[in-house]
């Protein structure tokens, strides 16, 4: 059946129209009060001009297009040491399409993949895993099955470079040795243009390290491979994914290289995650994997909501099955670089691109990946951009959903040591939280007459896992109730006994530029952070 054209049924508008009625929606502030700027800078308007004579942009392509459409992405297991053969197994049959390998001991490995198809699978090696000695033995392990199955071994462009060379004539040609990861540092708080820029500095390394040996530029780049963060912020994820793409053919192009597939692998961000309310994780790692999946990574890995204090088998299968049913039901596979075209995508994929690019020149400035990392250039930055984040949760700019936003009242288990390098904002107010259970502090709203602040200083409370009791000024039981804490409400000075350390005005807690800090005095464990 044709679908009826609107085009008669409306009047052609100009932009000039839509800035008018958005400034009437806005009772005179400017169109451009509505823009976001983000932490690398970049600016995310509120409407972007379609021009109609544009050339069109290049299309960002997964690796294998065809094996895209016809398989879709490697929905990505990660394994790790204490996983038995039986989960493993479980694992494949209910969605997972490759496997990521962390343990460096072989025989625990080969009991691990004990009746694993390995051709069936992609195999990515990770972490203790990812070493010259553990693929020989893998390909060992393997037998004639080595060549038909695809392996990522995930060397270090810096570290690994030398291994790598040594493997690169004899390995299978499907092979892809090198891997340049931004999602390690991303967890340590880069941000992403910083970690673009970085995963292309890891790539020119292993192209400069080849040229020099002499090796054929070309057929070295088609060992890499990339690994990058996806973020909750679904547009992020998409716009990510094309800009690393987008700078994996520009710094070919300027090698004189013809273009050769970068596989881009897409791992959801710890950063993002909290203890707190953890459920709420499963909505942070879907719009994740939703940015990844569009923006056309070739795999990806989900993690469950309760990776941060032990990750139960349930959790994993939801994470994969998230990317089965974007499969299966939604078919976002058979769609490749579906965000093409869009004014919005495009501009933030370039600018994104160009502040990625400035970042990699700054490393090469350095003297390259080896030198900055050694120099401390990039761990700066991680540790910059993780202070200004954590920044932006103090001061209110910045909220996340069930930490900071509408928080639960629950215990805050402790996060698993291999953790603890990961810069994550809602750290701060797990640490609030856990300190306010250690100390149980005794809060009294003191309410004076007329006061209209009592529901934001108990929503402030809450974030910090605190309740209060409330009395009216001059109550008669409050000497009785021996708080810890007052808190007033309308009212400006502490009640007869209380001393006034320990006194503290409503409108000092709601309206501190930090609002953490007040939260740890009352919680018990003096400065916040």
């Amino acid at each position: 059946m044709d679908m009826p054209s609107t085009e008669a049924e409306f009047e052609p508008a100009e932009m000039a129209q839509w800035t008018a009625m958005v400034g009437r929606i806005l009772k005179g502030a400017p169109p451009h009060s509505l823009d976001r700027t983000d932490e690398d800078g970049l600016v995310t308007h509120a409407l972007y001009k379609i021009v109609d004579d544009a050339a069109p942009a290049p299309r960002q392509l997964p690796a294998a297009p065809r094996s895209r459409l016809a398989e879709g992405w490697q929905v990505v297991q990660t394994v790790t040491p204490d996983m038995g053969n039986a989960e493993i197994l479980d694992a494949l049959a209910s969605g997972a399409t490759g496997l990521a390998l962390t343990t460096g001991d072989m025989a625990a490995l080969e009991a691990q993949l004990a009746g694993v198809i390995l051709p069936a699978v992609g195999i990515s090696l990770d972490g203790a895993a990812a070493s010259a000695a553990q693929y020989r033995r893998l390909l060992a392990f393997a037998g004639a099955a080595a060549a038909a199955t695809q392996i990522d071994l995930g060397l270090d462009p810096v570290d690994g470079f030398a291994d790598g060379m040594a493997l690169h004539t004899d390995a299978p040609a499907s092979h892809r040795l090198f891997r340049s990861d931004g999602w390690h540092w991303h967890n340590r708080g880069l941000s992403a243009a910083q970690e673009i820029g970085l995963v292309v500095a890891g790539c020119a390394a292993v192209l400069r390290g080849a040229d020099a040996a002499g090796a054929d530029m070309a057929a070295v780049a088609g060992r890499i491979s990339a690994r990058i963060a996806l973020p909750a912020d679904m547009f992020a994820g998409i716009i990510a994914c094309r800009a690393t793409r987008r700078l994996w053919d520009g710094l070919l192009a300027g090698c004189g290289i013809d273009p050769v597939p970068l596989p881009v692998s897409g791992h959801a961000s710890l950063r993002m995650m909290s203890v707190l309310d953890a459920e709420v994780n499963m909505l942070r790692m879907t719009t994740a994997l939703l940015g990844g999946a569009i923006g056309g990574a070739d795999a990806m890995a989900g993690f469950g909501h309760d990776v941060l204090t032990g990750e139960s088998a349930g959790a994993r299968r939801i994470a994969r099955l998230a990317q089965v049913m974007m499969m299966a039901e939604s078919h976002l596979q058979a769609s490749l670089d579906p965000a093409a075209g869009a004014t919005f995508i495009e501009s933030r994929t370039d600018a994104l691109a160009a502040a990625g690019w400035r970042c990699f020149q700054q490393i090469e400035q350095a003297g390259g990946l080896a030198a900055a990392r050694k120099a401390g250039l990039v761990a700066g930055w991680a540790d910059d951009a993780a202070t200004a984040r954590e920044a932006r949760i103090r001061s209110g700019d910045s909220d996340l959903l069930g930490v900071t936003l509408q928080p639960r009242s629950e215990a805050v288990p402790e996060v698993l040591p291999e953790f603890a390098a990961v810069r994550r904002p809602a750290m701060l107010i797990e640490d609030i939280r856990r300190a306010a259970a250690a100390n149980t502090p005794r809060v009294l709203i003191l309410r004076g007459e007329g006061a209209t602040q009592e529901d934001a200083i108990r929503a402030r409370l809450a974030m910090a896992g605190l309740g209060a009791v409330t009395l009216p000024e001059g109550d008669a039981g409050i000497e009785a109730a021996r708080p810890d804490w007052v808190i007033g409400c309308g009212v400006d000075t502490p009640p007869a006994g209380m001393p006034q350390a320990h006194f503290l005005r409503g409108d000092d807690l709601l309206r501190a530029d930090d609002r953490l800090a007040p939260l740890m005095r009352l919680a018990g464990g003096g400065e916040a952070g």
